[in-house]
Order: structure tokens, then C-alpha cells, then sequence
């Protein structure tokens, strides 16, 4: 069963849109057609085989193909084909086919034999093109020989055209090989004067260039440059060691001078103060005169003048060695500093003029070995120039001494042997190889069955009816719950199974589908259960009614509930007249639940009618409290609904019920209308739909005689008229396929 559906963009994501084509369920369906008219078309036709038969003659002839040939040039030398011999002879055998081969060799006929063939006035280009499908060339097995097979209808001609034939082609295969000789030669002469004239440029190339560099040999054994580049480049590998010598001597007396003059002379000044004899002598002398003037003070007061007088004079003695030592440190040290900066300039001058010496050296010799250089790589590219125009020039030598020798060795073999020659002709044949009746019959079998069978496959690709459970699984994306099988064909064999669901419960496919339903209810509690179809006539309500009592022999309480309440009303005849009351009395209020149900003493199974249907409107509200009241009552309600897709009262009934039964009539439902109502099922969110394919429902197809008695347009339209009065006019014939047709039907619906 199909449970849980969901809303969603596809209702049916397993389902296929359109119906497949059943090719083995076509065959059983239609092959006992196709092979009765197809037959019947055969013999209507047969007699054109004798309107329309030929004799045909055929005529051959054989030429020999040799894979090797010798050649006039030189006896030693073969040209042979024999590791392509295969490809050139089917090549071969193509070429003798071609409309221009064929048109030549019909022109190349005398007048008389060419109208024996052909009509006089038609033109050869229509001619060869027949020609072409009535000519065959094949190469024998095993052997050098092609076999030319010419048929006709008329044995006159046959063999002067073979002849003919194999006769021009070799004189077009001559005339092409030497017009192809001829090309050849015209074009290696031309090539042998652009080759003449080419090198003839070179040699002025060279002359030329010979001039600009100095040498004819055009190897760098001989570029004076080069080798003046490579001295100058030792001479210059020296003068770069003397310049870096005298760049490092120039910067390291840079930097001594930098650090000499941060050093102090204070040093040095003292030691020239110390050792000057006048300084030392003028001290001593000072010294002397100081202690003596300093003794004459003895006993003097400090106020006494002549003590003033000698301190005064002592001062002054002190003041003048004290200027007298500072002036010698001075001059001290005026002389080291100057000393110093004349010992520093000089050094500084004279690694700079080594540094600068060297460097101009350097520079002379890099603008020298520039020059040199560029000398040599101009000298160079002429060399290699030189190489490539003396290669250049060999290359076209050598080309020249080819293409004088192809000219020789092509104009000797112009003279050269075909490889094709006639190894047998053809002779006028003396009576017929065979007649068309066999094609004949072959295409008038093939096309009197084949239209039968397009015009049923035609049919069968355009009809949408449900035929067989595989039908409903590709509709719906799972199989049939039960298929029930047309139980009243059984009834002259067995009378007592002529009901859906006899008492003593033997209707097999009622009683499964039963079990069935049982199951769910244990599982999900479902009780409620509406029979809906695809439209009238599926069988919803004996189902619905045969379910029930198959139900009633498994649970206590089963209640049977007309539901079609919006059928028209029946007129009041005694006959059709319903005074019991039932679901559309209850729903108008007129009648309480437990009088609207009719119970069967000893029996478990109850009854709502649909009551007395007006064709009103009548009232809904109370539909979905009802089947919750009934569902706590009973074990099981089955509900007899219309066809779900004409009753908007059926899509509310099946919101409130547990299971749907959606029953499809096998030979009858169409295969949209079941896609259908399945996605208003599950747009509804009915829990659980239980598909149902019946075969004992009033089918909507026809026998085979009431098909012939009133033939629709689509018959009417591919077969003639006549031909359907006479099978119209032979009723045995077709009861006889209806009887077959029913047993094949039953034996697949026993087999699904």
C-alpha cells in the first residue's frame, strides 16, 4: 500500500508521467491480428508477383591486378604494392564504378548496342547512374583477379559494355598515369630552376660576405677579433687586480688619517717641553734668583717696602717662566700638528694618484675589449651566417642532383607496364541466371506485415489504458495491493462461485484483499475505508460490498455505507422507489444515527443507505463527526463512493477516512485518470491509498465483431473499406479471435 503520502511539488516522485510501451503485452495483444491481416494483405498482393517478375541475365568478366611490376629503368628494381596490395585492389575496384568511368565506357559502345541497353535519347549521365547499381567489382580470395558482374533484364549488350568497360578504364589509367608523368616532370623542372636560381643567390651572399668579415672560412678558428678579445681580456684581468691593490691602499690611508686624527699630541708636546735646554736653563736660572731674593726677605715685616719690592720682582720672575714655558708648548705644538697633516696629505695624494692611475688603466682596457667584443660578435655572426648559407647551399645541391635524377628516371618509366590487364572477357550469356519473384515476395511479406504491425504499434503508442498491474506500478510507483480476476467467467464451470464473496469465503482475491486491510488495522488502527474508481463502471461498489462481507468473517462489527448521495433522483416508480432511511437523511437531520442504520439479524454487518436522495443540496457538517462516532462502533466502515475525480462529496469523504481504495477496470481505466486521482489522494493527505486493478468490472472495450460492425475512425482510416467488409462479412473468423483474445487476457491477468 501506498502510506504516509506527502504534499509536495510531485505527488507521485516514483510515478512515470506516461504510459510505457508494452511490447511483450503488444504482441499478445495484437499478434493474432497482425499475423491474420498481414497474411490476408500478403495473398491480396500476391498476385502482383507474376504482373511484375523479370528474368535477369548476368554477364562477368575477370582482369588480373599485379601487385608487382618490373620496371624499365633498372631490371633489379621491382615496384611493388604488396604490403598495401588489399587497400589498392578494393581501391581499385571503386574506382571502375565511378559514373565518369562508367559514361565513358557507354560512350566508347557503337550506336546499336548502346540502344539495346538503354533507350535511344537518354542522356549518359542518367544512364551511368543506373548503371553504377546494376555493375559489381569485387576482388576474388586468395588470388590477384577482379571479378566485373553486369545483370539486366535483357541479356543484349551486357557483355559489349563489360567489355568496353574494362577496356577504357585501362586506357584512363594509362592516360592518367602519364598525364600524371607529365605534371610531375613540369613541375620538377620548375622546381630545378627555382633551386638553380636559389642558389645562385647564396653563392652572391657569400661573395658579399666574404668582403665584410675577411675570411672565407667560416669557422672561429679565423676571427682575428675574437682572438685580440681574448689578450686583451688577460691584459685587463691584470690592470683589475692593480686597481683593486691601489683602491684598498687609497682606502685604508682614508681611514688612517680619519683615526690619527683623533688621536691626542699632548703627549709628544710635553716631551719637546721637556727637552728644550733654553726653557730648562731659564727655569733653573729663575730658581736660583728666586731662592736668592726670597733669602733677602728674611726679618723684614710684611709691610716693609724693600720686602714688597723683592715679592713684587719674585712674582714677576714666576709670571715670565710660566709665559716663557707656554709659548714653547705652543710652537710644540704647532710644529707636530703641522708635521702630522703634511706626513698624512702626502701619503693620502699619493694612493690616490696609484688609485686613479690604475683605474684609468682599467678603463682603457674594458672600452678596448668592448670595442674587441663587438668586433668579434659581428665577426661571429657572419662565421655562423657563412655556415649556414655554405649548409644551405649543399642542401640545395643535393636537391638539385634529386630532382635531375627523378627527371631521368621519370621520363624512362613512362614506358613502364600497367599493372591491370584483361585476364578473361565477357561473353553474351545464353538463357537467365534468375528471376525478382523472391525479392518480389520478400518485399511484399515485409510490407504487408509491416504496415499491419506499424499501424497496431501506432495504436498501442497512443492508447492509454490501463491493461495489466505493471501499468498501475508505473502510474503510481507501487504495485497493485490485489488484482481480482473476472470471477463470472466461471460460472458454467462452477456455479456455486458465482458470487464475489460466497459465504464459505473461497473468492481468493477478495479474501487476500481482506487480510489485507485486516493487517492495517491491527498495525494503524485503520478502520474506515472508501471504494472510489477512476470513473463509473470499475466495480467500486461490488468490491466494496465483497470486501465487506469477507470482512465480516474476520471481524465482529463491519457497517456498509452507500456513499454515491449525489446520484440524480430516480423517478418515483414502485420498483425504483427507496423508503429506507440512510446517509443523506441522517446528514439532513430528518433521522437520528441509530435509525439511519439498518441492522441484519444474525448477521454482522449493518447497512446506511444513501436514503432518499432528492438531488438537493444537502448538508456536510456532520460527515466528520459521524465517521468519528461510527469508527468507535464498528471494526470496519466501508464506504461505496462515485469515481473520484466527478465527486467533490468522495474527496471529503476520503479526508476522513483511513484507507482508499482506488480501484482502476483492467482493459478499460485510462492511465492519466488513475495518475490523477492517486495526486488528489495525496494533496488530500489521505494516510493510506490501496490500488486495486479489476478485471470484472463492465469493460468499456470492444469484441473484435462489434469493432468490424461500427469501425471507429481510426480504423476507418488505416485500413481500406473493402477490406473491412470482408472481415466484417466472416463473423466465424472473429469470434474465433475474441475466444483467443480472452484466453490470452486471463492468462496474463493469472500471471500478474
Amino acid at each position: 500500500m501506498m502510506q504516509d503520502q506527502k504534499t509536495s511539488p510531485n505527488p507521485l516522485p516514483l510515478g512515470k508521467p506516461k504510459k510505457a510501451f508494452d511490447i511483450l503485452g503488444f504482441m499478445k495483444r495484437y499478434g493474432l491480428f497482425i499475423v491474420l491481416l498481414g497474411g490476408f494483405l500478403f495473398a491480396m498482393l500476391t498476385p502482383l508477383i507474376f504482373v511484375v517478375k523479370k528474368p535477369y541475365y548476368q554477364v562477368d568478366a575477370r582482369m588480373r591486378v599485379d601487385p608487382t611490376v618490373p620496371t624499365v629503368f633498372s631490371n633489379s628494381e621491382q615496384s611493388s604494392i604488396v604490403s598495401y596490395y588489399s587497400r589498392y585492389l578494393n581501391t581499385t575496384a571503386q574506382s571502375i564504378t565511378t559514373i565518369d568511368i562508367l559514361k565513358k565506357a557507354l560512350d566508347a559502345m557503337e550506336p546499336e548496342k548502346r540502344e539495346s541497353l538503354f533507350p535511344k535519347g537518354m542522356s549518359s549521365e542518367t544512364c551511368a547512374a543506373i548503371l553504377q547499381r546494376m555493375v559489381s567489382v569485387t576482388p576474388e580470395n586468395r588470388s590477384h583477379v577482379l571479378e566485373l558482374k553486369i545483370g539486366g533484364s535483357k541479356s543484349e549488350g551486357l557483355a559489349e559494355f563489360l567489355n568496353s568497360l574494362m577496356q577504357t578504364y585501362m586506357d584512363e589509367t594509362r592516360r592518367i598515369s602519364n598525364n600524371s608523368n607529365s605534371d610531375r616532370l613540369k613541375f620538377l623542372y620548375a622546381q630545378k630552376n627555382v633551386v638553380m636560381q636559389e642558389m645562385s643567390a647564396i653563392e652572391r651572399d657569400l661573395d658579399t660576405l666574404t668582403k665584410d668579415i675577411g675570411t672565407s672560412s667560416f669557422s672561429e678558428n679565423h676571427n682575428a677579433a675574437a682572438k685580440n678579445r681574448n689578450n686583451l681580456l688577460q691584459a685587463y684581468s691584470s690592470a683589475l687586480n692593480e686597481r683593486l691593490t691601489a683602491e684598498a691602499k687609497y682606502r685604508a690611508v682614508k681611514q688612517s688619517n680619519q683615526e690619527l686624527q683623533g688621536i691626542g699630541l699632548e703627549p709628544l708636546i710635553n716631551e719637546v717641553v721637556l727637552n728644550n735646554n733654553a726653557l730648562t736653563q731659564t727655569e733653573s736660572w729663575t730658581y736660583k734668583e728666586l731662592q736668592e731674593l726670597r733669602g733677602t726677605t728674611d726679618g723684614l715685616t710684611e709691610l716693609n717696602p724693600e720686602r714688597l719690592y723683592v715679592e713684587d720682582r719674585m712674582l714677576s720672575m714666576e709670571e715670565y717662566a710660566k709665559e716663557l714655558r707656554e709659548e714653547v708648548r705652543d710652537k710644540a705644538r704647532e710644529i707636530i700638528l703641522g708635521k702630522r697633516d703634511i706626513d698624512m696629505q702626502t701619503a693620502l695624494i699619493i694612493a690616490e694618484n696609484d688609485y686613479e692611475a690604475a683605474k684609468a688603466k682599467e678603463d682603457t682596457l674594458k672600452n678596448e675589449i668592448h670595442a674587441s667584443s663587438t668586433e668579434a660578435k659581428r665577426i661571429s655572426i657572419g662565421i655562423h651566417r657563412g655556415e649556414y648559407l655554405s649548409a644551405h647551399w649543399q642542401n640545395k645541391f643535393d636537391l638539385l642532383n634529386n630532382i635531375e635524377k627523378r627527371i631521368t628516371e621519370i621520363e624512362i618509366e613512362k614506358k613502364a607496364p600497367l599493372r591491370l590487364s584483361i585476364l578473361s572477357v565477357a561473353r553474351s550469356p545464353n538463357q537467365p541466371l534468375k528471376s525478382n519473384i523472391n525479392k518480389i515476395m520478400a518485399v511484399l511479406f515485409i510490407g504487408s506485415f509491416g504496415l499491419v504491425m506499424g499501424s497496431f504499434a501506432l495504436y498501442e503508442f497512443l492508447d492509454d489504458t490501463i491493461r495489466r498491474s505493471v501499468d498501475v506500478q508505473h502510474a503510481l510507483g507501487h504495485p497493485p495491493v490485489q488484482t481480482i480476476l473476472n470471477l463470472k467467467q466461471h460460472m458454467n464451470d462452477r456455479q456455486d462461485e458465482i458470487s464475489l464473496a460466497p459465504e464459505d469465503f473461497r473468492a481468493h482475491q477478495i479474501g487476500s484483499l481482506a487480510v489485507k486491510f485486516l493487517k492495517e488495522k491491527h498495525r494503524e488502527n485503520s478502520r474506515i475505508i472508501l471504494f472510489t474508481g477512476t470513473d463509473h463502471g470499475v466495480g467500486a461498489s461490488s468490491i466494496a460490498v465483497s470486501c465487506a462481507k469477507a470482512l465480516s468473517q474476520l471481524a465482529s462489527r463491519v457497517l456498509i455505507i452507500d456513499g454515491d448521495i449525489e446520484a440524480p433522483p430516480v423517478e418515483e416508480l414502485d420498483e425504483f422507489h427507496i423508503s429506507l432511511p440512510g446517509l443523506c437523511d441522517y446528514l439532513d437531520g430528518k433521522t437520528t444515527l441509530a435509525e439511519s442504520i439498518i441492522s441484519t439479524p444474525g448477521d454482522n454487518i449493518d447497512m446506511m443507505y444513501a436514503g432518499n436522495i432528492t438531488g438537493g443540496t444537502i448538508p456536510r457538517q456532520k460527515i466528520g463527526a459521524l465517521m468519528s462516532e461510527l469508527k468507535e462502533k464498528y471494526d470496519f466502515i466501508c464506504i461505496d463512493g462515485a469515481p473520484l475525480l466527478k465527486s467533490h462529496l468522495v474527496e471529503q469523504l476520503a479526508m476522513h477516512s483511513d484507507i482508499v481504495a482506488l480501484i482502476a477496470l483492467g482493459d478499460s481505466s485510462k492511465y492519466q485518470d488513475l495518475r490523477k486521482s492517486a495526486q488528489l489522494l495525496v494533496l488530500l493527505g489521505v494516510p493510506t491509498i490501496a490500488p486495486v486493478l479489476n478485471f470484472g468490472g463492465i469493460r468499456k472495450t470492444l469484441s473484435l465483431v462489434e469493432l468490424f460492425d461500427n469501425p471507429p475512425e481510426r480504423i476507418s482510416a488505416i485500413l481500406p473499406e473493402n477490406l473491412i467488409a470482408m472481415i466484417r462479412n466472416s463473423p466465424s473468423g472473429l469470434k474465433l479471435i475474441d475466444k483467443f483474445l480472452v484466453f490470452v487476457q486471463r492468462f496474463q491477468q493469472k500471471k500478474d
